[in-house]
């Protein structure tokens, strides 16, 4: 094969990357890898059987997803796993179950169908659903979940990355804003058995917290909204891959909150992703996620360094250190300066 040759095929499947994830999708929302034994197999009649859904079209499926390496299907109809598609099974450590039914989830799925209107200064998920990617969520409480399922189990492992990279053990109280269903303060505390963290989210995001999800109360929830207010007494705030669903205005007030609330002693931990500004040297995954942004939110994204930098010194904060972790986020350590004047 030529190399233009093989510059067709490749953008020929990545134009088709959809069908991929729409697949995907489907086999994860009918649990079909959880239904398969790790190491054993099924027939295709008992597994649609199972799934409640025709064996013939569940074949074309499963054909499709192993002719990319995803499940096996040998020619008595018998599937199996292969490594990937163990992957999508929800007991795997690094699952990628949530991750596939959340990427073409039908709130996602709507809005990047108008992501032009992004290019004209709109919100391709208003135009889709004439409503916010929040208050999307708050009228579809399963795809909350959905969503919070997956940030929890995020690709790259990141909670657990950053329970590792940074050392909690000087906080008292860990203020995690924007904290979703607390995966990121439960990884730390289980480090730091002497830590205690408070999770302030969304009063519907707390509410579906569980005495477990709370670790049996070393964790506290607080609901409200983070332009008005964060959770006082804190000596660390987290906002845990908050920034990147905001504009620079709303982050901006997002930071002052924070601020407003800590002690002059206090510090801030930005999670997110760093991009890197010449995509030739940095992952594609991450480039896609600020599409993602956009998709969502119009003007939100992914920042550089020197954005963040930017954000901080406008809410009169300070990068104290950057630290990279093993998974794709950092931490962008930041302390309160004093306000001028």
């Amino acid at each position: 094969m030529s190399d233009q040759e093989r510059d067709l095929h490749d953008l020929d499947l990545l134009l088709r990357g959809f069908q991929i994830s729409r697949l995907l999708r489907l086999a994860a929302d009918l649990g079909m890898a959880d239904r398969i034994a790790a190491t054993g197999s099924r027939s295709m009649a008992e597994l649609a059987a199972e799934c409640g859904v025709l064996p013939v079209q569940l074949t074309r499926v499963v054909r499709a997803l192993a002719a990319f390496g995803i499940f096996q299907l040998s020619p008595d109809a018998t599937v199996s796993h292969s490594p990937r598609s163990l992957l999508l099974r929800s007991d795997h450590p690094r699952t990628m179950h949530y991750a596939a039914r959340f990427w073409t989830g039908p709130g996602s799925w709507k809005a990047w169908a108008q992501i032009d209107a992004a290019m004209t200064g709109g919100s391709p998920h208003e135009a889709a659903w004439g409503m916010g990617r929040f208050d999307y969520l708050r009228h579809h409480p399963e795809e909350a979940r959905v969503f919070d399922d997956m940030m929890a189990h995020f690709p790259g492992n990141r909670h657990a990355a950053v329970a590792d990279a940074y050392d909690f053990s000087h906080a008292r109280l860990i203020a995690d804003v924007g904290g979703g269903n607390g995966a990121a303060l439960r990884h730390i505390l289980a480090r730091f058995p002497d830590v205690r963290g408070v999770v302030f989210d969304r009063e519907d995001v707390v509410a579906a917290l569980t005495s477990e999800d709370l670790m049996q109360g070393r964790i506290s929830a607080a609901g409200g909204d983070f332009f008005e207010r964060a959770p006082t007494g804190a000596d660390m705030y987290l906002l845990n891959r908050v920034l990147h669903d905001w504009n620079d205005e709303a982050c901006i007030r997002i930071l002052e909150t924070c601020r407003r609330s800590m002690e002059s002693a206090g510090t801030l931990l930005i999670i997110d992703e760093i991009l890197e500004p010449d995509p030739s040297r940095g992952k594609p995954a991450s480039y896609l996620i600020d599409a993602h942004m956009m998709a969502m939110f119009g003007e939100a994204r992914e920042r550089t360094q020197s954005e963040f930098q930017d954000l901080l010194s406008r809410a009169d904060f300070a990068i104290s250190n950057v630290i990279a972790t093993r998974s794709p986020v950092s931490i962008v350590e930041a302390k309160p300066v004093a306000r001028a004047g």
